[in-house]
């Protein structure tokens, strides 16, 4: 849905809820500011527009301004928009949370992931193969999946849930499976770069740029999706996040033992240096000379 606001008695736009709900956010817009979406009448203050009200109530009423100083409402269109689907009825201010507090929610989700897929490989024995490795976008696509229908069923994920974010549906449409699935696939490839190397390092310093800067992800934008905070973030919660992480670490660390001698041999074969190194590094390992 296309939204237009007022700055300086001239329109601008058009942009989506979640844009707007980002400027909101970041105060280059006010609720009070005035605005117009297909199915309005006339410009009225963003909090009551039906794509913004449930984000934008309990703010002040504004001061009335003369209409006739306004710029004309822009050309009618058929459809008239109603509450999104989804937006729970007591969310009365735009809170969005932190890039922090999205990583660490992200974190928490791939080292729960990684604790989870290594363990079924530990108790089900399963040999070493390189396309198994954390490194390799196969193993990934899992997750994809099972995030995507994590977030369609109950809008939310346990990094997420953790840390006290539901990613909610804005604008047209519902929280299908279809959407999040295009979410999770855009988050795979233009946050984390598919896990290929050093790919993940540079996309995730983009998209916290991207966030910090613009206040919205281009996954979010492009899908018409918005995290919200539904709880406050407490040092608490965050304490918790970390040590989730770590022992999720361990854990995969603990069931990757088995495959550690074959691990070392392949990449030996492919860079002795790096294989020797990795070798030297192991608990009780023999030398290459020793063997």
């Amino acid at each position: 849905m296309d939204i237009y606001w007022i700055v300086d008695k001239k329109k601008c736009g058009p942009a989506t809820v979640p844009d707007v709900l980002s400027l909101v956010q970041m105060g280059e817009l006010t609720p009070d500011t005035k605005g117009w979406h297909a199915g309005c009448e006339q410009w009225m203050p963003l909090r009551e527009l039906p794509a913004l009200a449930d984000f934008l109530q309990g703010k002040p009423e504004p001061e009335p301004e003369p209409e006739a100083e306004l710029p004309p409402v822009p050309a009618a269109e058929t459809e008239v928009e109603n509450r999104p689907p989804g937006v729970p009825e007591n969310a009365v201010r735009v809170y969005l949370p932190s890039p922090a507090a999205r990583m660490l929610a992200r974190f928490v989700d791939m080292a729960l992931y990684m604790a989870l897929v290594f363990g079924v490989i530990y108790v089900r024995q399963i040999p070493f193969a390189p396309s198994l490795l954390p490194s390799s976008p196969l193993v990934w696509v899992g997750f994809v999946l099972l995030e995507a229908g994590l977030l369609s069923y109950l809008g939310t994920t346990p990094g997420k849930a953790l840390l006290g974010i539901q990613v909610r549906c804005v604008g047209e449409g519902e929280m299908s499976f279809g959407r999040t699935l295009s979410r999770s696939c855009l988050v795979f490839v233009g946050g984390v770069g598919m896990m290929v190397s050093l790919l993940p390092l540079f996309m995730m310093g983009y998209s916290w740029w991207t966030l910090r800067s613009r206040g919205i992800t281009m996954w979010d934008a492009r899908c018409s999706t918005l995290p919200l905070m539904m709880k406050s973030m407490s040092p608490v919660r965050m304490f918790l996040a970390v040590v989730v992480i770590f022992a999720c670490f361990n854990i995969t660390c603990v069931c990757m033992e088995p495959w550690l001698e074959p691990m070392v041999t392949a990449i030996e074969q492919d860079s002795p240096e790096a294989g020797q190194w990795m070798r030297s590094m192991m608990p009780d390992a023999p030398s290459p000379a020793g063997k």
